[in-house]
């Protein structure tokens, strides 16, 4: 059985701990790597800055869609509503109360229409 050495467990923590340093310090990435590679790194934040406009527009446009749909359905209920208040008011009765309220002297008649016949044969 092979024992590690302290000295190479020693090593392994010092090179973790100097790594979290780094990142901590913001030393993971030096600036010469941004001079070398500015254009590409500029057009991957634009990219990335493109695709979370993208995703925004995208989520509130599907938000107003959902209100919209959903104030469409109120107002068709409405429209129903109202189209049945008007189908009950123009009934016979309701216009002859309308009427009665306006005062105009019309009223419902009391028989229905004559029909003249006409025969060819009498003449």
């Amino acid at each position: 059985m092979k024992l590690i050495p302290k000295i190479k467990l020693s090593d392994a923590t010092h090179h973790i701990s100097s790594a979290s340093s780094r990142v901590a310090h913001g030393r993971v990435v030096s600036s010469r790597f941004f001079k070398k590679y500015f254009f590409q790194t500029t057009f991957i934040v634009c990219m990335v800055m493109v695709y979370i406009s993208n995703r925004y527009d995208c989520v509130t446009g599907m938000e107003t869609i959902t209100a919209l749909n959903s104030e469409l359905a109120i107002v068709k209920t409405e429209l129903q509503s109202e189209r049945s208040a008007f189908m009950s008011s123009t009934r016979e009765s309701s216009m002859q109360r309308l009427v009665d309220t306006l005062h105009l002297g019309l009223g419902i008649q009391e028989r229905p229409p004559y029909q003249l016949h006409y025969d060819d044969e009498n003449r």
